[in-house]
Order: structure tokens, then C-alpha cells, then sequence
């Protein structure tokens, strides 16, 4: 019958089979060492015992006493006859060294049995601490996995918001600058003077100012000691401020350049101008806005991304209408009080004959050497003597429209050559048909005298309102 076979020892298992191994042998040894020496002492008690009891027999064998009846007797035939007496010394010391081996063997099987049952409990107390620390560990381990779980998820959350806040800020930066851009193409007139013809060439056309996206009063630094998620949110607070900041200075942009469209077309009508036959090719507008805007980049497709092609689509028509507003002279040739209107358009008493007379233009007064204005940008026509007109300078601004500068002291332009909005043209005399120093201004249209008056006060009241 074979026996099982054994399985495989576990340290403590092996560590408490050497304890229980050990601690037999050392009561082996000392059972030993007592059986030792009780058998010496009773070798010496033998020896002591022999001498006296063999003077005993040789004194007692003539008498054959009752000493020998105690004594044993051994004999073999045909062999010399030897005896062996046992006194009461001997039988003792056989007694003690019996009794030595059974406490001996009593020891050593107690030894056995509870070497055995401590050596279970030093097996079992080992084996509990060994699973009460492999259940630490099993609970560190997974709390130390789950902390490093939740702080990579962390790290990777705060990076992810850092990185969109990156995108958000580089969207911002690339809004400002189509913010201002745009800012360049919606112009206004200035409100206060339309035209300023000492400053800058005289032009009225300004751009129209555009806030940038400046950090809100409860703006604050935070103390880099604050934890990232915490500086990561306030980032994103501000940024979003930000964003509705930028949303509302477009927002206003659009209002403004949609209102000044219309004022514009307002002004062309009331003149009794086409405003479309004003404006360029379209491919030409469409090359000129494309050039001066900045590409609208996708940042999500938003609310800043719709408006600004909505105000792309108007600021495309309002930036031929300005153009074309500029050559439409809407403006006075001598500004403020340094020329007072006289004598008007129409029907009027001739000064020289004081017959009624057709007067095809408005008279400024003003003194000799004043500069005089072209009232819109064009082209020189004529550059010279006039008949009655005097020094003459005419301008054409396209489309049929055409301005007349009479009576001039001094010219200034050549033939051929383009003028701008307010450039001086010449300057104030009484030649030619003249009763003093004046400006005499027609405008005509196809021809045909219009009042000049007419396109001034036009003028005049849709760029006060800018």
C-alpha cells in the first residue's frame, strides 16, 4: 500500500518542524544524561557491595547460618561452581534506574505529544500573521492603485482643460485681430466736423473704434500655490469673459456698420442717385474685402462665427458705397464760417444787369487766398481760364457727376490729376465775372446744374449722426 504523497512544506511549516526537532533532541539528551548517571551510581554501590559480602560467606560457611538462605546459588555440572549474591543496595539501585527509564520514556513521549500541539500553534499563529499581512497588503495595494488611478485621471483631466484653454486663448488672440480688422472697414464720419480738411488731407472717413477685450475690475491674480484644478476653473471663468466681451464688441460693430449702409443709401436717394451704379465690379469688392479682412479660421462655428459673416456680407456693400460716397461731393469746399453762402442755386436778380437770371450754383463768401476744397474725390477735367468763370478748376467724380471751383485766385491741380476728398484744388479771388472775392460752386449731374446746397445739407445731417 503506497502512502500519499507529501505536500510541498511552506516556510513556516519548515520552521516549526526544525523547533519541534530540536527541542526532542535536547530532551533526549537529558533523559539520556540521567539514565547515565544513575547506571554509574549504581556500578559504584555494586563495587562498594562485593568485598563485603564475600568476607560475610567465609565467615558464616562453617557455621551454615541463616545468612544463606538469603543467597543464591548458581552451578553448572561438570563446570567449577561460581554464586552471584544480590543484597538490598543492588535491588535498589535496579529500582531507581527502572524507575529512571520509564520518567525518561514518559518525558520523552510527553515531549512528543505537546512539541507536537506547540509546534501546531507556532504553525497556526504563523500562518494567521501571515495572512492577516498578505490582506494588508491585498488592501494597500488596492488603495494605492485606486489613488494612483484617480490622479492620473486627474492629471489628464487638468492637462485636457489646460490644453483646451490654450485653443480657447489662441482663438481669442485670432478674434482680436478680426475684431480690429473689421473695425477698419466699418468707418464712420466723424460727428463733429464731417469734414477736417487742415488734418490728415481733409478725409471725414474714420474707422470706428473697437474695445479690446481688457480683463474685467474683479480681475485677479491667483497665488500660484493654489491647487491647478482651482487655477485651471478661474482660467476658464475668465476666458469666458472674455469670449462675451469679444461677442459683444462684434455685436456692435455689425449695428454699426449695418445703420451707416443704410444711411448711406439714404443719402444717394435723396440726391436722386443710383447707389448701385456707384459701386465697382463685384469680383473687384469681393478681391478688395478678401484682401483687408483676415480669413474667418472655425473655432466651433458660434455666435462670433455667424456674426461675422453677417458683417462680412454688409461691410462688402458698405465698402463700395463708401468708396463711392467719397466721390459724391456731399461736402463744402470751404468748411465752417470761413465761407458763408451768399447767393444760392436758382432763379435770381443778375448783379450786373438786374435782370432775373439763372444762378446754376451756390456763391461762398470769403476773403482772397482762403483755400478751396475739392468736395469729393475725382479726377482734374479742367485746370484754367473759364470765360466768365474766371480761373476755373472742374473735377469729376464719375458716373456723370461733375463740381465747378469759379473765380479762383490761384489754381493748384493740373488736368489729369486724381484728387482725394478736401484736397485744395485753389484758392479764393474775384476773377472773371465777379462783383468781390467769392467761391462760386456748381455741381452737376449729367450735365444738368444740380444745388450744391442740396448735397450738403444730405451730407451734413447723415455723418452728424455717425
Amino acid at each position: 500500500m503506497s502512502s500519499a504523497p507529501s505536500k510541498p512544506q511552506t516556510a513556516a511549516e519548515r520552521v516549526a518542524a526544525r523547533m519541534k526537532a530540536a527541542k526532542a533532541a535536547e530532551a533526549r539528551a537529558a533523559v539520556e544524561a540521567k539514565a547515565a548517571a544513575a547506571e554509574a551510581k549504581a556500578q559504584a554501590q555494586l563495587r562498594k557491595a562485593e568485598p563485603a559480602t564475600e568476607g560475610q560467606g567465609k565467615s558464616d560457611k562453617d557455621g551454615k547460618s541463616d545468612k544463606r538462605d538469603k543467597a543464591a546459588k548458581l552451578s553448572r555440572p561438570g563446570r567449577p561452581r561460581w554464586t552471584m549474591t544480590v543484597g538490598p543496595a543492588t535491588i535498589a539501585l535496579v529500582l531507581v534506574a527502572f524507575a529512571l527509564l520509564a520518567g525518561w520514556g514518559a518525558i520523552a513521549t510527553s515531549a512528543l505529544i505537546f512539541g507536537d500541539k506547540l509546534s501546531a500553534r507556532l504553525v497556526e499563529q504563523q500562518s494567521d500573521m501571515q495572512f492577516a499581512y498578505e490582506q494588508k497588503l491585498v488592501v494597500f495595494r488596492t488603495q494605492l492603485d485606486r489613488f494612483a488611478r484617480q490622479t492620473r485621471l486627474e492629471r489628464d483631466g487638468v492637462e485636457g482643460r489646460i490644453a483646451d484653454l490654450m485653443l480657447r486663448q489662441a482663438a481669442l488672440e485670432a478674434r482680436q485681430a478680426m475684431l480690429t480688422a473689421l473695425a477698419d472697414q466699418t468707418r464712420v464720419p466723424d460727428g463733429a466736423s464731417p469734414v477736417k480738411f487742415g488734418e490728415a488731407g481733409g478725409a471725414p472717413i474714420k474707422a470706428a473704434s473697437v474695445q479690446r477685450a481688457a480683463p474685467p475690475s474683479t480681475f485677479t491674480i491667483l497665488d500660484p500655490s493654489y491647487p491647478a484644478p482651482e487655477r485651471v476653473t478661474y482660467l476658464e471663468h475668465a476666458i469666458d469673459r472674455f469670449e462675451k466681451v469679444q461677442l459683444g464688441s462684434l455685436n456692435g460693430l455689425t449695428q454699426r456698420s449695418q445703420s451707416t449702409l443704410l444711411q448711406l443709401r439714404s443719402a444717394f436717394s435723396e440726391v436722386g442717385l443710383d447707389a448701385e451704379k456707384f459701386v465697382p465690379t463685384a469680383a473687384l469688392v469681393r478681391g478688395q474685402v478678401a484682401d483687408l479682412l483676415p480669413e474667418t479660421k472655425d473655432f466651433g462655428g458660434g455666435p462670433f462665427e455667424s456674426n461675422v459673416a453677417q458683417i462680412r456680407r454688409t461691410l462688402s456693400v458698405l465698402g463700395r458705397l463708401r468708396t463711392a460716397a467719397n466721390a459724391v461731393p456731399f461736402f463744402r469746399p470751404i468748411p465752417g464760417s470761413a465761407g458763408l453762402m451768399t447767393s444760392s442755386y436758382g432763379t435770381r436778380s443778375d448783379p450786373f444787369t438786374g435782370e432775373a437770371r439763372f444762378h446754376a450754383g451756390t456763391d461762398f463768401r470769403s476773403p482772397i487766398g482762403v483755400p478751396v476744397h475739392a468736395g469729393g474725390s475725382g479726377v482734374v477735367q479742367t485746370a484754367g481760364i473759364g470765360g466768365g468763370y474766371g480761373n476755373l478748376v472742374i473735377i469729376d467724380h464719375g458716373n456723370g457727376i461733375t463740381t465747378r471751383y469759379g473765380h479762383l485766385s490761384a489754381i493748384n491741380v493740373t488736368v489729369g490729376q486724381p484728387v482725394s476728398l478736401g484736397t485744395v484744388v485753389g484758392l479764393v479771388g474775384s476773377t472773371g465775372r465777379s462783383t468781390g472775392p467769392h467761391l462760386h460752386y456748381e455741381t452737376r449731374i449729367n450735365g444738368e446744374p444740380n444745388d450744391p446746397t442740396h448735397f450738403i445739407r444730405v451730407g451734413e445731417r447723415i455723418y452728424a449722426t455717425q
